[in-house]
C-alpha cells in the first residue's frame, strides 16, 4: 500500500461520523482532564473553579430547602447541610454538584454532529435537567433520612446515580434522533 493510498484511506475514515464522534469525545475528555489538572495546580484558576462549584452547590441547597419548606417540613439548615427536624439530615458535598456530569453531558452533545445553533439551545436544556434532578435528589434524600437514615447511602450511591445516567442517555438519544431528523429534512429539501 502506497503512502498516498494510506492518506486517502485515513481521510475517508475521518469522514465516518462515528470515528469523528469518538475523536471529538476523546478531545473533550482530554480538555476536561487538563482543566482539572490546571485548577489543582493554579491557585487563581482553582479559586474560580471552586467558586463555580460553590455557586451551583449553594443553588442546590437553597432550592432543595425551599422545596422542603414548601412541603411543610421543619428544617435546620447550616451551610450545605439540610436537616429535617428529628433526622440525621443530608450534606451537599462538592461531589454532589455533578460538575463532571454537567461537563460530560455538554461534551457528548458538542462531540456529536449537528449544528451549533441547535447545540446552543439543547445543551442548556440538558444541563438544567441534570441540575433539577440533583435538586430533587437532595429533597428526596432528606425525606428518606427523615424516614430511615439507613436507606440514604444506598439511594445516594445507586438509585440516583442510575437515574441521572438514564436521564443523560435519554437526552443524548433524543439529540441523536433530532440530528437524524434534521439531516433527513435537509436531504428532502435539497433533493
Amino acid at each position: 500500500m502506497t503512502h498516498s493510498t494510506q492518506t486517502t484511506s485515513l481521510r475517508e475514515q475521518l469522514k465516518n461520523p462515528m470515528i469523528l464522534f469518538i475523536i471529538k469525545a476523546a478531545a473533550v475528555y482530554i480538555i476536561w482532564e487538563l482543566l482539572n489538572w490546571f485548577q489543582m495546580h493554579n491557585d487563581p484558576f482553582h479559586s474560580v473553579w471552586n467558586g463555580m462549584k460553590s455557586a451551583i452547590r449553594d443553588n442546590i441547597v437553597y432550592m432543595s430547602a425551599g422545596i422542603l419548606r414548601a412541603l411543610d417540613y421543619k428544617l435546620i439548615q447550616y451551610n450545605a447541610v439540610i436537616i429535617i427536624e428529628g433526622s440525621a439530615g443530608v450534606e451537599v458535598g462538592p461531589a454532589c454538584v455533578g460538575f463532571g456530569l454537567l461537563f460530560g453531558f455538554a461534551g457528548l452533545i458538542i462531540s456529536y454532529q449537528g449544528s451549533w445553533k441547535s447545540k446552543l439551545w439543547f445543551i442548556p436544556i440538558g444541563l438544567l435537567g441534570i441540575h433539577t434532578i440533583n435538586i430533587l435528589r437532595i429533597v428526596i434524600l432528606a425525606i428518606i433520612s427523615n424516614i430511615n437514615n439507613d436507606w440514604v447511602d444506598f439511594n445516594h450511591k445507586y438509585v440516583f446515580n442510575t437515574i441521572i445516567y438514564i436521564f443523560m442517555f435519554l437526552m443524548f438519544t433524543w439529540w441523536v434522533r433530532y440530528v437524524e431528523k434534521q439531516a433527513e429534512k435537509n436531504k428532502v429539501i435539497t433533493s
